[in-house]
């Protein structure tokens, strides 16, 4: 009794280090997690602009009914430079 339950477990360890099967189903999903827009609306939903370009950190300022959507006037890379110089930074 002994001798046969040893033989079962060898064998199942045996099969743990077993090489895997070369051809293995694929579950996972062909998706671009990165799309591009197809249509303006797609764009605007997306964040993109109407260009098809990503928004930049130094977007043309927006005036809207929605303050929410309103973009302000950024300051200038000069203007940058002196209130850093002026901070001491």
């Amino acid at each position: 009794m002994f001798s046969k339950v040893l033989v079962l477990a060898l064998a199942g360890s045996a099969a743990a280090f077993a090489p895997s099967p070369a051809f293995r189903a694929s579950t996972a999903l062909n998706v671009d997690p990165n799309p591009k827009p197809m249509t303006d609306e797609q764009a605007l939903e997306m964040g993109w602009s109407m260009g098809g370009q990503a928004h930049t950190k130094d977007p043309a300022p927006k005036v809207d009914e929605d303050p929410r959507k309103t973009i302000p006037q950024g300051e200038s890379f000069e203007e940058y430079m002196k209130n850093r110089q002026a901070m001491g930074q």
